[in-house]
């Protein structure tokens, strides 16, 4: 007699959970209901793909729970590089954890963690942007800087870490943050002041934007881009770049942290 279709489906998620669950001690807990909420991924990825897509997801889950816990620096791996990176190699390996990450309860430390980057919109699905690519859609980013909650950061230099930083929130207001240097003491310090920013689509729908911040009386202008990771499936690396008149530094979706 031949084995139906939908037999051997459920024969292979049946014994592909048997097997996750095994692999896994009792103290895994929540982790071990994630895997039994997990059949749409299985169905979608095979057992093999899955598998794999669910050990960096767990990482990027474990990893953020440390860092809420702990504080980035006290954890051995809450760097929001890191974890950004885990999360992508998840959903590059099987795209139906994009959907987990976005929705999953037990996906919240790392919907927290990585909540003032846009990667994160990258990582859920939200956002159709993964590279520099003829595929790229940016359509509805926007909606993401006018909510509210995201920021973009200039590289860390030396013990000072970043020297500038912008706070988007809503209605088009932002913060601007930089370090600033006291020519007469010679102390380095950071400061804050208030800024506006606009948001304009010289390139349809579709194409990148262009970001215009105001602070202290000075305007500037961006370039919303995208960079891929070092590796390729390692999380994309969203960017602001200035206009060539500018004096400013190029932002990113992503820090580095606890270089100093």
């Amino acid at each position: 007699m031949k084995t139906t279709s939908f037999a051997r489906l459920s024969l292979l998620i049946a014994s592909t959970l048997v097997i996750a669950g095994c692999s896994m001690g009792a103290s895994d807990g929540a982790a071990d209901q994630e895997v039994e909420s997990s059949d749409a991924a299985l169905v979608a990825c095979g057992s093999a793909k899955y598998n794999e897509a669910l050990a960096h997801y767990k990482n990027a889950v474990a990893w953020s729970k440390d860092r809420l816990a702990h504080g980035v620096c006290d954890s051995e791996n809450g760097l929001l590089w890191g974890i950004a990176d885990e999360a992508s190699r998840a959903v590059m390996t099987c795209s139906a954890f994009r959907s987990t990450i976005k929705t999953s309860p037990w996906a919240e430390p790392v919907r927290t963690v990585l909540a003032p980057s846009l990667t994160l919109k990258s990582l859920t699905g939200e956002l159709a942007v993964i590279k520099d690519s003829q595929f790229q859609s940016w359509t509805g980013v926007d909606r993401f800087f006018t909510k509210g909650g995201l920021s973009f950061w200039a590289r860390s230099e030396g013990a000072y870490g970043y020297g500038l930083k912008i706070d988007f929130a809503a209605n088009g207001t932002a913060t601007w943050g930089f370090l600033h240097h006291d020519e007469a003491t010679g102390d380095i310090t950071w400061r804050t002041e208030p800024a506006t920013y606009s948001i304009a689509k010289p390139n349809g729908e579709k194409g990148k934007r262009t970001v215009s911040v105001v602070h202290g009386g000075k305007a500037e202008t961006y370039t919303l881009g995208v960079e891929s990771g070092w590796q390729y499936n390692d999380a994309p690396l969203f960017t602001l770049t200035p206009s060539a008149s500018s004096t400013q530094t190029k932002l990113y979706s992503l820090v580095s942290e606890c270089d100093a």
